[in-house]
């Protein structure tokens, strides 16, 4: 006597499609601050800093090294911002000092250039 051997199949149904994830929430982008506002600030703080200085403070105490303080606290708060998650604001600021010390180097260029071609020798 031969057994035959029986397979039940269960009942197959097709799977749904799993979702798609969930986008990522706009309030979280949000929190993280604006590049864009970063890098306006990081220019508004050094140029009005620098006027206030070359103004007020350092035909008081004749002290130049002060024009240095302006870039030194943008410099330190996009650090601050950027460690309490506002990261976006942060490297706003730093790419903004980036293009400040750009914008510097080519004035400094085009300065000495200028003397090159007038025939004077500044070394």
């Amino acid at each position: 006597m031969r057994k035959t051997m029986t397979t039940s199949s269960p009942d197959i149904r097709p799977q749904e499609p799993p979702l798609p994830p969930s986008p990522p929430i706009a309030g979280a982008r949000l929190a993280s601050g604006s590049l864009v506002a970063g890098f306006f600030l990081a220019w508004l703080v050094v140029v009005a800093g620098e006027i206030l200085l070359l103004l007020y403070v350092t035909p008081l105490l004749d002290a130049v090294w002060l024009l240095l303080l302006p870039p030194l606290v943008t410099a330190a708060c996009a650090i601050v911002l950027i460690f309490r998650g506002k990261s976006r604001t942060g490297t706003g600021l730093l790419l903004g000092l980036l293009s400040i010390a750009a914008i510097v180097l080519l004035l400094v260029a085009a300065c000495f250039g200028i003397l090159g071609q007038l025939g004077t020798n500044p070394h």
